[in-house]
């Protein structure tokens, strides 16, 4: 019977296959995040701001993949790389769980991108760091490379005695990575009842991606400057990248 079917046929009958693999609520679910889509892209063609910030996300991801190919191998290069592009994942999802209209997930990875980008700013500091991390047992890593110990030398490095960076840590863990009463504004619908979403919040859709830029705008800078001191070419594959680093720190966050 299925000889009969002729190619068209044959690609209807996989379909309605696998169609009936995904259980149909999933699939219900994942058409209304599509349809959300559109209405996410309409919000940020209505503003400026948010079309910049999405450039600069892309432009983060686009020479992360540059310097991917264009790297050389031995383990400090594949435990830098290897974490840029951890936060090249996670940038991705964290916009299109935005967009999406699941501002939970889009915190969630937002908080993943934010300690990935304390973890490469330590292991940047000092040669060999990168490899010995890299090398690290389980246990070596829960005890020398815990979060709060890598944010409390970033601080006492730069002299932050206001402790921002635990801050915004623990506001983006309350908000989407730990289960807290304060993650479940995120569930809430315009009349403030629980929902599964997703949700068509502009409010909230803004505030997550400029969320996004500004955990990916410190990682774009340590990408840029590693690829300059370290990767072929990488004046050239990180030329884009500094352009619109320079124009982001300038327009919107005061230089």
């Amino acid at each position: 019977m299925l000889k009969l079917l002729g190619d068209a046929g044959m690609s209807e009958y996989r379909m309605s296959k696998l169609n009936n693999v995904v259980p149909q609520n999933l699939t219900r679910l994942w058409t209304s995040e599509d349809e959300m889509m559109t209405w996410a892209t309409e919000v940020v063609a209505s503003e400026e701001y948010l079309q910049d910030h999405l450039e600069l996300i892309e432009a983060y991801m686009d020479c992360v993949e540059m310097v991917r190919r264009s790297g050389p191998s031995g383990n400090r290069h594949i435990a830098l790389v290897g974490l840029f592009l951890r936060a090249f994942d996670a940038s991705s999802y964290c916009v299109r769980s935005a967009m999406s209209g699941n501002y939970t997930g889009s915190a969630m990875y937002a908080r993943d991108i934010l300690e990935t980008q304390f973890l490469l700013s330590y292991l940047l500091d000092e040669p060999g760091r990168p490899e010995t991390w890299l090398s690290s047992d389980p246990e070596t890593i829960r005890k020398k490379y815990r979060p709060i110990d890598i944010r409390t030398y970033l601080d006492e490095r730069d002299g932050f005695i206001e402790r921002k960076r635990m801050q915004n840590y623990h506001a983006l863990s309350t908000l989407g990575a730990h289960p807290s009463p304060g993650g479940l504004e995120l569930k809430r619908d315009g009349g403030k009842a629980i929902h599964s979403g997703p949700f068509k919040q502009r409010d909230t859709l803004e505030q997550c991606i400029q969320e996004a830029a500004r955990v990916i705008l410190p990682l774009g800078a340590m990408l840029h400057d590693y690829a300059i001191a370290e990767i072929e070419n990488g004046p050239r594959i990180s030329s884009r990248l500094a352009l619109i680093l320079q124009r982001t720190r300038v327009k919107y966050f005061g230089g």
